[in-house]
């Protein structure tokens, strides 16, 4: 098993002060990138989404978990690829299947 550094957080870095949000969100980006690097599927999934929830559009963390949600349930012939899943907040997960909610993929960066 590799040996994972701890990236030291700026001395001057306040969590609680505004002007330091974009640096912390960064960081949460990077450290879950990190865990997600393993399970391919998962990271390409939470990338595609820029890592974001697309029922509340609220960041996917370690600390907010995830469930991979199919879009085409799989008893109605949906495939288990990453075209046919999106990473949702667990509470987000369970509101869409008490609530059948709809759930889009979100659109790639690019438009297309």
């Amino acid at each position: 098993m590799p040996i994972r550094r701890h990236l030291k957080v700026r001395a001057e870095a306040n969590p609680y002060d505004p002007k330091w949000e974009v640096y912390f969100e960064e960081r949460l980006d990077a450290q879950m990138a990190d865990d997600l690097k393993d399970r391919g599927r998962l990271f390409d999934l939470w990338q595609q989404q820029h890592g974001l929830c697309p029922i509340c559009h609220q960041k996917i963390t370690k600390q907010t978990g995830w469930h991979s949600h199919h879009l085409v349930w799989r008893v109605h012939g949906g495939q288990d690829g990453t075209d046919n899943r999106v990473l949702l907040h667990p509470n987000c997960h369970r509101q869409v299947h008490s609530q059948r909610l709809a759930v889009t993929k979100p659109r790639p960066a690019g438009g297309v």
